[in-house]
């Protein structure tokens, strides 16, 4: 990468910083499952987790997990960079690979970091989609590291929505955050073959989605005090 394009990225992450800082601190945060987080943690201590969602929801996931010790996956291309270089700035240790390249390696060195206490949190339909379909990076990495995947969704009551590949959403000043936690850690057996990865990935597909349109309609549900109240239609709708 040339110089100095290097250097525009680089301003471009502390731009990432305060702009977001200044953005999502104003708005109100509630969560939801967490207990499941809390339960594993006091029967595993010095352990971590794999906190997975999709591409569209990975702005305020950075920001949520700005204050513990998280370890993402960037893709080498430019656009990684700025990714890496925006997370990098909230806290973030940034390996870079991608289902394209150097996926393998990077795999083995998040794993390597997720073993000695980081927490994983990675956007499993990246780098370029299709959209709310996982790769099976996040899978092998579950099987490999020994340690459960936590899916996480959010959704606010009002947001810009990107004309991108993954349509991602950015809450608006003073709106208010639902960030929700599945119901159940999924946990990838160490000799698991290849078409049993591919049962759990397809799992994981089906709670993100089942956790995006519970979140997604979270404000607009009269009646509702928790998003895991809402019952969720099959085949599960998905915004494209």
């Amino acid at each position: 990468m040339k110089r100095w394009k290097y250097s525009l990225i680089y301003l471009f992450g502390w731009a990432f910083r305060i702009f977001g800082t200044l953005l999502l601190s104003t708005c109100r945060v509630s969560v939801f499952g967490r207990e499941i987080e809390e339960r594993y943690l006091t029967q595993h201590p010095g352990k971590s987790l794999l906190c997975p969602t999709w591409h569209s929801r990975v702005i305020f996931g950075v920001y949520f997990y700005r204050k513990m010790r998280m370890v993402g996956m960037a893709s080498t291309s430019d656009d990684g960079e700025i990714a890496a270089q925006g997370a990098k700035r909230f806290g973030w240790k940034v390996v870079r690979g991608s289902s394209t390249r150097r996926g393998g390696q990077a795999l083995r060195e998040m794993a390597a970091l997720i073993n000695k206490g980081y927490w994983g949190g990675l956007v499993v339909d990246a780098p370029r989609g299709p959209a709310h379909v996982s790769k099976l990076g996040i899978i092998y990495l579950a099987r490999i590291s020994g340690i459960p995947l936590l899916p996480m969704m959010w959704s606010a009551d009002r947001y810009w929505r990107l004309g991108s590949w993954d349509l991602t959403i950015i809450p608006k000043p003073f709106s208010r955050i639902v960030f929700l936690y599945s119901d159940d850690l999924i946990q990838v057996p160490a000799d698991a073959d290849r078409a049993e990865c591919e049962k759990y990935r397809q799992e994981l597909d089906d709670v993100l989605n089942k956790m995006m349109f519970q979140t997604d309609n979270f404000f607009n549900t009269p009646g509702i005090s928790d998003p895991r109240e809402i019952e969720v239609p099959d085949p599960i709708p998905v915004p494209f």
